[in-house]
């Protein structure tokens, strides 16, 4: 410090300052090498090849970079510099590109997109009460299915092609479930319209426009929409540490310049993170998935963000004003990426600090309506939306003055306290983010993690899901008992069983060919959408059962032949077929073409 001292004040004063500034930066080069370190162990443990990461507060970029190798057999460490796919991390960005059209096009997020395209292909039973809107589509409050399996890849086209081609592609998935602006169900092809309605707005690409209007101005010009899955302005966004590093500190600024550049009013972040169009935020829920974005509560505070899974990527990114942080990172494996922005964001702030929340009492008259057991009605994917129904039950136990939820088994899960007016804080989060609610027909509603649930019997539940389990079990023991103890007729050449035995264990076999041909289809989903063995074996093998099991029942009499135990294992194995077929058609899989679903 002698050396900064043996000049004039004010050489002295910036001489000084340089000093301060160089231990400052050599401390929080030390710091950020401890975070580095973190994240490279944990890389090592969940085998992760390479990751992009950008740490960054409003003023400045803390880290900005790769970790890892971009290319292992090449030897090439990931930079900042390299690209990855960020998946749904791409509806923000459609979302602001929407936004700011509809400023310049004197539009809102009250207009009915049947305005802009009168001929775009919804399905909507409500149209005259209530349209699908465009804050529908951001806020994924539409009741569109998601994805469906023939419209997820795109194998034909070596360029992009028209939104308004992706679109029909997608037009099984436009049928509102249930009426518009009441339940949040995450839909992807919901956000493909919005580049359709980008593009029949601007008159030009989505992409070009987007680059335009959003990335360019931002000074991200490394990132782009690239094109192979079906859902371009939902999922096909490509960027880097150094370009979302200026994102993040965008998000986090609110710069007045930079939003007029965007032609964007000064205030569209307090619309863009606030929910509006589904039930819960009518009724006084802050928080949920607003415009492209969604909330979380993570070491005391509120952060708001949006994640991404797309082909051999897992992205996150999350930011908080009130924090002053905003974290990005995307790794190049499937995975969750999310417990690697976690990750960060611990080492950054620890637990943070404690809530400071007030909490009220439980009212008697609601602690009666909220006490029992709720079934999810707000499905993403109406195809396997059976698991959701079979699994995902929610019970509520109030205890004085708070609520346990509980696995529909009894498993305690989370526990929430009472803000008043029938709105609840979960575990220890400052903002409340579940609420009860009265619906339409008088039934009292559950909303929880952005989900819509609703009363249902813990009785018929339980008949039902040990009924469908112990048939599923009764089926496999049976396929097997068949094929050993044919195995070993053949072997040892006794006598051939009798034919009830042999319909019967062609009426579980053909429910296993159903099961592993669903199965395959599901783990190869790039090839979901032919006609291939897979898809045609699903297609014929309930039909198949439905044949050997109606059999079996005519020649019901001949499994009443032998010992006692015999006919009750025989008997419990085709009551277990009855079971399995009826369910089977109840959820739509008996006659489905996976090939054009």
């Amino acid at each position: 410090m002698t050396s900064c001292t043996a000049h004039t004040n004010k050489q002295g004063l910036s001489i000084w300052l340089i000093c301060l500034m160089s231990v400052s930066w050599v401390l929080g080069q030390n710091h950020l090498s401890g975070l580095t370190d973190s994240l490279t162990a944990y890389m090592a443990r969940n085998h992760i090849p390479a990751a992009m990461v950008s740490v960054v507060s409003s003023e400045t970029v803390l880290f900005s970079g790769g970790l890892g190798m971009a290319n292992i057999e090449e030897g090439e460490p990931a930079s900042a510099k390299h690209v990855f796919r960020l998946g749904s991390i791409s509806k923000s960005f459609t979302a602001l590109a929407m936004l700011s059209l509809l400023e310049e096009k004197g539009l809102s997020l009250n207009t009915p997109v049947k305005q802009i395209d009168p001929d775009l292909p919804i399905v909507n039973n409500w149209e005259v009460e209530v349209p699908v809107t465009i804050g529908h589509l951001l806020e994924q409050t539409t009741g569109f299915d998601d994805f469906h399996l023939h419209a997820l890849y795109n194998k034909g086209d070596s360029v992009v092609p028209p939104a308004i081609e992706m679109v029909r592609s997608h037009k099984n998935s436009y049928v509102c479930r249930w009426k518009p602006g009441t339940r949040k169900a995450y839909s992807n092809p919901g956000y493909v319209m919005l580049g359709h309605l980008i593009e029949k707005l601007s008159g030009r690409p989505y992409g070009a426009y987007i680059a335009s209007a959003i990335l360019e101005p931002l000074g991200m010009n490394s990132s782009e929409y690239y094109f192979h899955i079906q859902g371009g302005p939902a999922g096909e966004f490509c960027s880097n540490a150094e370009d979302m590093s200026k994102y993040l500190q965008f998000v986090l600024q609110g710069d007045s310049n930079k939003l007029n550049t965007l032609n964007l009013p000064h205030t569209i972040y307090e619309r863009i993170e606030h929910a509006q169009t589904n039930v819960a935020a009518q009724q006084g829920l802050p928080y949920g998935y607003g415009l492209g974005v969604f909330s979380v509560w993570k070491n005391g505070y509120l952060f708001i963000g949006h994640d991404g899974g797309i082909d051999g990527f897992s992205s996150r990114y999350l930011y908080s004003r009130e924090a002053d942080l905003a974290v990005a990172v995307s790794i190049n494996r499937q995975g969750n990426a999310t417990a690697m922005a976690h990750e960060i964001l611990n080492f950054m702030l620890g637990e943070g600090p404690k809530p400071d929340r007030k909490t009220v009492g439980i009212p008697e008259q609601m602690a009666g309506k909220l006490e029992g057991l709720y079934e999810y009605h707000s499905p993403r994917n109406q195809l396997i939306s059976f698991t959701d129904k079979m699994f995902a039950g929610i019970s509520l136990d109030v205890q004085d003055d708070y609520v346990v939820t509980k696995s529909i088994l009894g498993k305690a899960r989370d526990t929430l306290r009472h803000a008043g007016d029938g709105l609840f804080y979960k575990n220890e989060e400052e903002i409340p983010s579940a609420l009860v609610f009265d619906t339409e027909d008088g039934q009292s509603g559950w909303w929880m993690n952005e989900s819509y649930w609703l009363p249902s019997s813990r009785t018929l539940r339980l008949i039902k899901f040990f009924g469908v389990l112990l048939s599923i079990l009764g089926i496999i023991s049976f396929g097997i008992y068949g094929v050993i103890s044919e195995l070993v007729r053949l072997i040892s050449k006794k006598r051939d069983h009798s034919i009830s035995h042999y319909l019967l264990l062609g009426s579980c076999l053909s429910f296993g060919l159903m099961f592993l041909a669903f199965a395959n289809t599901m783990e190869n989903v790039r090839n979901a959408g032919e006609m291939n063995l897979s898809s045609i074996l699903f297609l014929s093998a309930p039909f198949l059962m439905i044949v050997c099991t109606l059999a079996s029942v005519l020649s019901w009499r001949n499994i009443w032949q032998g010992h006692i135990g015999r006919k009750i294992y025989y008997s419990w194995v085709l009551l277990s077929c009855i079971i399995m077929l009826v369910y089977l058609w109840q959820i739509g899989f008996v006659g489905l073409k996976l090939w054009s679903y």
